[in-house]
């Protein structure tokens, strides 16, 4: 059993390696665990011609059953909520692919259960400068986001995360530091600024097709497969499993990283295309630009198909994701919000000119 504790607030135990979690490993079984992950041989013993949600609800439990069109030779998976709760169960198909186990079930689950607890996991990127001043970026998928946090990393700033933020009220970012979803330009980025020549040695042969696999693309063609009659969790799980995302940790690729547990959040900052400015917006449209941003990460099949159903803590998904906007409307209420925009992609170096950093790594 793989256990972790993500910073006291949700303790994770799991069959299967989580890597995406690895930050948080613990060797303390004696914890009970908030969510737990399991392996089963069958869970719901049936074929259908089509993907299926089984219910069973009751006051005290939620237990949500999943399974497609090749019944146990297929994915399949059962999520059940008890309370502040969770427990996944996954079929041996699915653990074999740890990258879809997590991305599809494990984190969206996440992000419901931290909201019971009072906080929000963000899609978001956050680094802080040395006098511990919190920077988020947001920023579609594919945009530079993880180019941009890399050449931060390289002038000093330390990370806290670049997928995923947990934001805590009044004004703190707590880390997430997952592996990093790197193209082939982000990775000749990288090792371009680095001084070690392992980093390059470490460069798959295949990482321009991973990439593209794994780019906005290949999610955008993945999502209108969804909305089809066709066994999407299936044809992920095995599409995964064959062509793995190319992700590599910050460490791999610079060496020296100073990871910060937490930051006082200072900015937001939404990275786009289209000019080469920077715009203050209000409240209002840091939000709709946070909670698409987020969507985009988290809306996928067989995530859309469940969400009517999810209940944590007595509190449905829909009750919860209203919960999310009022909680971020007040938390950017306290922060600067901004769109920068740049069509060369100089995010870099206009926040090296607001923010003070020490020299090179």
């Amino acid at each position: 059993m793989h256990h972790y504790n993500i910073h006291d607030i949700i303790s994770v135990s799991s069959e299967v390696d989580l890597f995406e979690l690895e930050y948080f490993r613990h060797n303390d079984p004696s914890r009970e665990p908030d969510m737990t992950i399991t392996i089963s041989k069958s869970i719901v013993p049936m074929t259908a011609m089509r993907r299926k949600i089984l219910v069973d609800e009751n006051p005290d439990s939620v237990n949500i059953r999943y399974t497609e069109h090749f019944g146990t030779l297929g994915s399949q998976f059962a999520v059940k909520f008890m309370g502040k709760k969770a427990e996944i169960t996954v079929n041996k198909m699915i653990s074999k692919s740890k990258h879809v186990l997590y991305v599809n079930l494990v984190e969206p689950i996440l992000r419901f259960m931290l909201l019971s607890r009072g906080f929000i996991l963000l899609h978001s990127a956050c680094i802080a400068d040395e006098t511990g001043n919190g920077m988020l970026f947001s920023a579609p998928p594919d945009t530079g986001k993880t180019t941009t946090v890399l050449k931060c990393l390289k002038r000093g700033f330390s990370l806290l995360s670049d997928d995923m933020t947990i934001l805590k009220f009044p004004n703190t970012a707590l880390c997430f530091p997952k592996p990093m979803t790197i193209s082939s330009h982000t990775f000749n980025t990288a090792t371009s600024m680095s001084s070690d020549n392992n980093a390059k040695k470490s460069a798959n042969p295949g990482l321009k097709i991973r990439s593209l696999v794994h780019s906005k693309e290949g999610r955008q063609f993945m999502r209108k497969l969804g909305t089809m009659n066709v066994p999407i969790f299936t044809i992920n799980t095995i599409g995964q499993a064959v062509v793995r995302p190319p992700k590599f940790n910050a460490q791999d690729l610079l060496q020296k990283v100073k990871i910060r547990n937490d930051a006082k959040v200072r900015s937001l900052y939404f990275l786009e295309k289209g000019g080469e400015d920077e715009i203050p917006i209000p409240n209002t449209e840091a939000l709709r630009k946070a909670v698409e941003n987020s969507d985009d990460a988290f809306i996928f099949p067989p995530y859309r198909d469940m969400i009517k159903h999810i209940r944590v803590d007595g509190k449905t998904a829909i009750e919860l994701l209203e919960l999310e906007k009022s909680m971020l409307g007040e938390f950017f209420s306290d922060i600067s919000l901004a769109v920068m925009r740049s069509d060369s992609r100089s995010w870099f170096e206009r926040i090296e000119k607001m923010y003070p950093t020490p020299n090179d790594l």
